[in-house]
């Protein structure tokens, strides 16, 4: 029997910040069963997709192709045709310089179904966060999109040197910046016209130097700015002075990690990221959940106290106590927790628990981590692993930027996060700063090698009263 095909849906994952991209793309994206994705398209985003999904790097870089044009054709159709759902992941708009003209093109030609997920695209985006409006009544009334490189096929499109705006941006220009500069002086433009370099716009690590048709080849060369990055060509660039807004806040330019022990949410990652910084959570963590038996059941049902360790562990208990056709007035009277979140999690059930003061004899422990003196019985609900497919993904971004702190939210997360970075061969982020909640977690932190508090960080985690049960 022939396999139905399958289907391929162009996702245009915006510019870099992740809340940038749409509310149908992230549906796309927790639904697809293969993702190719692009280097510029922000590897957080993969954190959406399904346990079982296939993550394909196709990145390229200056000078060096990850993975070429025609073999990204080719992993379509193939996946297509073995009948998957597959995203083809993009930064910006698949349609602005994202050669999704040539890989729609195949598919269509073979047969293939595929609709495309507009993106933001990344020069009006970047220039947004540099503080400049494309357009402006006083300054611009039009926009032109160029590619920064040519092609044998678009190499003559505009040798009449007639521009369709008063704004330009170019698209991965680095490489041919003097001789785009040139050009433009050569086919009318002044030569101090202003012009701005936007390195990897809407993200924490974006830098923007400003210069002039003229000049700007030399500030690039000693600000050392590198792609991916955005040339603004246009008198709205002077509006930066008044409507920079992006990198004015509290932690802009600051590289940081979370280093995580759990699956929980992103929360210390997202915090920080608002407030202007490029904050990594690291590793990403996936749950592996043991099952009950009949018997364990029976015995928890039959105990005088539970105690609950963490939260995870009472959805885990409820959702396999439900399955087994147990009524929630089934378990004992007396039920503690271990941590605030657990309490809240239990409170959601309809639970007002106790905090668990001991373990003694009579109790029965439940929960990820478990402590086998004195309790009665315990039962291991799950356990986090490393979701290995981010592995290529985590060394890529460790290696991309200059990190200057990890904030530890436990002591699992100091022994997950070490371990890791060995495994990936980066010891050196093994001498970085660091920040931690609660007196042990630092001491913990200290043992296994860290020696220097960043206090900027750590007296933000103070004043905002973060917790582990919060992240």
């Amino acid at each position: 029997m022939e396999t139905q095909k399958g289907f391929v849906s162009f996702v245009g994952a915006g510019p870099g910040d992740t809340g940038l991209v749409t509310k149908k793309g992230l549906q796309c994206l927790k639904e697809a069963d293969v993702i190719l994705y692009d280097r510029l398209a922000n590897p957080r985003l993969l954190r959406y997709a399904k346990e079982n999904c296939h993550f394909i790097y196709c990145g390229k870089l200056p000078e060096r192709h990850t993975m070429r044009q025609e073999k990204i054709n080719k992993l379509l159709i193939q996946y297509a045709n073995d009948g998957c759902y597959v995203v083809r992941l993009k930064g910006g708009d698949p349609s602005v310089f994202g050669r999704v003209g040539e890989e729609a093109e195949e598919l269509a030609a073979n047969h293939i179904a595929f609709d495309i997920i507009p993106g933001i695209t990344s020069s009006v985006a970047a220039a947004a966060y540099a503080g400049i409006p494309v357009t402006h009544r006083d300054y611009s009334t039009s926009l032109t999109l160029r590619t920064g490189h040519t092609c044998e096929n678009n190499t003559n499109l505009h040798d009449d040197g007639q521009f369709l705006g008063d704004t330009i941006a170019y698209y991965m220009g680095m490489k041919k910046m003097l001789i785009n500069c040139r050009e433009l002086i050569n086919q009318g433009k002044p030569a101090d016209t202003k012009v701005a370099i936007i390195q990897w716009g809407t993200l924490g690590k974006q830098k923007v130097v400003e210069g002039t048709l003229e000049t700007i080849q030399a500030t690039i060369e000693n600000e050392r700015i590198q792609s991916p990055a955005m040339m603004i060509v246009g008198e709205v660039v002077g509006l930066r002075e008044k409507l920079s807004w992006f990198d004015k806040k509290k932690f802009s330019g600051r590289k940081m990690l979370i280093a995580k022990a759990s699956g929980s949410p992103f929360t210390l990652e997202e915090y920080f990221t608002e407030h202007g910084a490029e904050a990594y959570s690291f590793p990403v963590l996936k749950q592996k959940v043991y099952s009950f038996t009949k018997e364990a059941l029976k015995t928890i049902i039959q105990g005088d106290r539970l105690v609950f360790t963490d939260s995870a562990s009472v959805d885990i208990l409820f959702h396999q106590f439900s399955q087994a056709q147990y009524d929630i007035r089934d378990l004992p009277r007396s039920i503690k927790y271990q941590t605030e979140k657990t309490r809240k999690a239990l409170a959601a059930r309809g639970i007002i628990a106790t905090k668990a003061q001991n373990v003694d004899a009579s109790s029965i422990v439940i929960g990820s981590k478990i402590d086998l003196n004195h309790a009665k019985e315990s039962y291991r609900t799950h356990e986090w692993q490393v979701d290995e497919r981010f592995d290529e993904i985590n060394a890529r971004m460790l290696a991309e930027d200059d990190w200057e702190t990890v904030i530890f939210p436990n002591k699992a997360a100091v022994t997950s996060f070490t371990n890791e970075i060995k495994k990936l061969g980066m010891q050196h982020l093994l001498d970085i700063k660091f920040a931690y909640m609660g007196e042990s977690v630092k001491e913990y932190a200290v043992k296994q090698g860290f020696c220097t508090v960043d206090e900027a960080v750590q007296s933000e985690l103070k004043r905002m009263n973060w917790r582990d049960e919060h992240v």
